[in-house]
């Protein structure tokens, strides 16, 4: 066994473990099935930077809310995300661009862990999603005390439901809710420029978790100069930064919204070149 290897199952075995023995936590490999689409909000616990990270390091998140599997399923706030770093190289000025290559591809659950393909949607840098974690501060001019999700939506202290601005002319309109369990909204197609490819993100007919995400939240937040090279739903399933001028990092606090892939408790390539 590699020492990778070693330590994932360590880790895997210590978080089990936290949960709790009264829950049943097991180390087991479950067959839970992650329907097509579902969206899972998560925290990256410490940061990855190219220039110290090494091909099999850990790469650790937590979901930020409930999220919901059907079947009485779910996955509980807080659960952990695991995977390991594909490639890592630093930026070299006029030699080389900087590359950060990951995967994430297991659930820990108090049942067990799932193993899942799960691709980006969104990522953002931790400053940003720092600011949409917390309302934006009210004037005596605007007591509204909103908050503004990553992706442009907005939740009023007012309200439990997310607007989206339609138009000035139209005004808000309600695309979800701020409930207990978290922010729930239906994912809306959206497409954005990733340095020079169009990257498109569909849309979902069910309601989905989406922590401090829009419906339509598509792409990278607060990576200046960094293009997103791929989502996880290549035929590898890794997740690749790229940067011409500075060192990737992904910072602890960093958020992201993933999307399971079609086939995400198998391994064949998905059709998204991505």
């Amino acid at each position: 066994m590699t020492r990778s290897a070693m330590k994932f199952l360590g880790l895997v075995a210590a978080l089990t473990s936290m949960f709790g023995s009264r829950a049943g936590a097991t180390t087991r490999m479950l067959d839970w099935s992650i329907p097509p689409g579902t969206a899972i909000p998560i925290e990256f616990t410490h940061t990855v930077s190219a220039d110290k990270a090494k091909v099999g390091d850990l790469v650790e998140a937590r979901t930020m809310q409930v999220v919901y599997l059907g079947h009485a399923r779910d996955l509980p706030k807080g659960s952990y995300l695991l995977g390991h770093v594909v490639k890592a190289q630093p930026v070299r000025p006029g030699v080389s661009a900087s590359m950060l290559e990951f995967r994430l591809d297991e659930i820990v659950t108090r049942q067990g862990v799932i193993a899942s393909r799960l691709y980006v949607r969104a990522l953002t840098g931790s400053v940003e999603a720092s600011e949409a974690g917390y309302p934006i501060t009210p004037t005596y001019m605007d007591l509204s005390n909103e908050r503004v999700l990553i992706g442009g939506d907005e939740i009023l202290n007012s309200s439990r439901n997310v607007y989206s601005p339609v138009s000035e002319d139209e005004g808000l309109d309600v695309v979800g809710q701020d409930l207990r369990d978290g922010v729930f909204e239906r994912l809306r197609s959206a497409q954005t420029m990733n340095g020079n490819t169009l990257l498109r993100c569909d849309g979902t007919a069910t309601v989905q978790s989406v922590g401090i995400f829009s419906g339509s939240a598509c792409g990278l937040y607060g990576f200046d100069m960094t293009s997103l090279t791929h989502t996880g739903r290549n035929d590898r399933g890794t997740v690749e930064l790229d940067s011409k001028y500075f060192t990737v990092k992904l910072y602890a606090g960093s958020t992201a919204l993933l999307q399971a892939a079609p086939d995400s408790t198998a391994s064949k390539p998905a059709a998204d070149p991505l």
